[in-house]
């Protein structure tokens, strides 16, 4: 695992700024095309502010099909860091309108319907206040998708149990459901190489604003260098 707490240390900043409030903040992370480190970022800065935490984190990885976030915590590596993936908890938080939805829906032999909760679940890392998702795509049937929609009270709900919940989001040419948790977020942090500065930065932006998201800062990634520059993130 890399540690990037140094090159984070801005985000954390911001953090800062948002946990005054009484409730807990929802950052989300998203890459102006793959192999940004979008993952990365998202999986170190949720290590990082863990342990200032008292409820803890929630890190949601929105790339359902390949659950990379489980996949990096759950490994034989980072289960020697940091401790077992513990068993899986529900991530419904109770009544409130999901921001997952399964189509069509599978009705088992008895008729009845297997609601969206079930496939979406979250797991502790070690004895952390560090926990991720997973999503259950073996349970997919042939023909069944995931849409992504709005849920200000779902998020809400997760703000009123966390400290923060981070938002790890697929880039734009794989899905575009990164565009709707943005609206629902407290901001989104953008990650780019040092060469996508112009139009691609200003292209992702507008399109997250345009959902009504905000844009917090750029994150720009060196992938050949060493890690994250911290002269190079950007407030916006």
């Amino acid at each position: 695992m890399i540690d990037l707490s140094r090159e984070l240390a801005g985000l954390c900043q911001v953090y800062e700024q948002f946990a005054t409030r009484k409730n807990g903040v929802v950052l989300q992370f998203m890459g102006v095309r793959t192999g940004v480190g979008v993952s990365t970022c998202a999986r170190a800065f949720a290590r990082m502010i863990t342990p200032r935490t008292r409820r803890g984190v929630w890190l949601f990885d929105l790339d359902f099909y390949a659950n990379t976030q489980f996949q990096a915590l759950a490994s034989k590596k980072a289960q020697a860091l940091y401790g077992a993936v513990g068993p899986a908890r529900d991530a419904s938080m109770g009544n409130a309108p999901l921001f997952w939805r399964i189509h069509p829906e599978l009705v088992r032999k008895d008729g009845r319907k297997a609601g969206d909760r079930y496939y979406l679940n979250m797991h502790q890392i070690g004895t952390h206040c560090l926990y991720v998702s997973r999503f259950r795509n073996d349970l997919l049937r042939a023909k069944q998708h995931v849409n992504l929609r709005p849920a200000k009270q779902y998020w809400a709900m997760v703000r009123a149990k966390t400290d923060l919940a981070i938002i790890d989001s697929p880039v734009l040419n794989r899905g575009r459901g990164g565009l709707t948790t943005a609206a629902d977020s407290d901001g989104v942090f953008i990650v780019a190489h040092p060469t996508d500065a112009g139009a691609p930065v200003s292209h992702l932006r507008q399109q997250i604003e345009g959902r009504g998201g905000r844009c917090l800062g750029v994150i720009f990634n060196d992938a050949t260098g060493q890690g994250l520059d911290t002269a190079q993130y950007a407030a916006q």
